[in-house]
């Protein structure tokens, strides 16, 4: 009996391990009808514990509630799980929201706010973040643009993976006569924001598809491979932000997969969920 009291007990624990596990579930939830009972999420006493022994790390947790699954909304990324854990790079306040749902929808969520008292030095040597933002050194950011190259952009098979200066396209675009997109530039800044300007004059686009565009800032962040579904490091922009030109197909979508990222390249993949085709972006160091 004592053997058997063991070895459940391994098991329980290793259960709990595997539903702690971070998991991002990066497909939106279903469209439910809302349910109106804004007590059910605060009885799940959603909080955000910073780690004893990493200052920026935070664990959001939520209590077990019968027929419910926990929904954390933690920046631009949703998890349906009741343990998650998240790194905070720089001091601040922070407020994150946590929610629930059942078969009957989603219960209103509640704000958990948490405070990150000191930043995390390593940041600055992520190499990633310096090749993109210039580093913690740059206050202004780094700005880049479209390559003048044949092949700034291109379209290819959406499971081909190509890295620097490969050309091997199923279409590359020679530069054209219409400046909507060419004069546009974007700028990443290494800040608590993750401060993302795209300044278009005026307009954006390319041929036929110039468009109209002000200038905007938003936010940028960079997903691991452990936070993506392909395994790959991906280029995320909050709200409005896309990197130009933006295929029509693709309006709206955020998420770029980061093909090269250097100090003389940024190359990024985009596609349409189910599409068989995907379209590659070519930046290089504004002049």
């Amino acid at each position: 009996m004592k053997k058997k009291s063991v070895v459940y007990t391994l098991l329980m624990v290793l259960l709990i391990m595997i539903g702690c596990k971070p998991k991002n579930f990066m497909d939106d939830l279903p469209t439910l009808e809302a349910n109106t009972n804004a007590d059910v999420v605060a009885a799940m006493n959603p909080r955000a514990v910073v780690d004893a022994e990493d200052p920026n790390m935070v664990h959001f947790i939520m209590d077990v509630a019968e027929g419910w699954v926990a929904v954390w909304t933690i920046g631009t990324k949703r998890y349906t799980q009741q343990c998650v854990d998240r790194r905070f790079e720089f001091a601040g306040n922070y407020t994150v929201e946590a929610a629930a749902y059942n078969k009957n929808g989603m219960a209103p969520g509640v704000e958990v706010h948490f405070t990150i008292d000191a930043m995390d030095e390593t940041v600055c040597e992520n190499e990633l973040y310096t090749a993109l933002t210039g580093g913690c050194d740059a206050d202004e950011g780094k700005t880049w643009m479209l390559s003048e190259e044949t092949g700034y952009y291109g379209l290819i098979d959406i499971k081909t993976w190509i890295i620097e200066y490969a050309t091997d396209y199923w279409w590359a675009a020679e530069r054209g006569s219409h400046n909507g997109v060419y004069d546009d530039r974007i700028t990443f800044v290494l800040n608590a924001e993750k401060t993302y300007r795209h300044i278009t004059n005026g307009t954006s686009g390319l041929d036929s598809n110039e468009f109209e565009c002000a200038d905007y800032t938003e936010s940028w962040e960079i997903l691991t491979p452990m936070d993506t579904k392909d395994g790959r490091y991906h280029l995320l922009l909050t709200g409005d932000g896309f990197l130009p030109p933006i295929p029509s197909e693709c309006q709206g979508q955020h998420d770029y997969t980061i093909l090269t990222l250097n100090d003389s390249v940024l190359m990024t993949k985009i596609y349409k969920e189910g599409s068989n085709q995907a379209w590659i972006h070519k930046f290089v160091p504004a002049k």
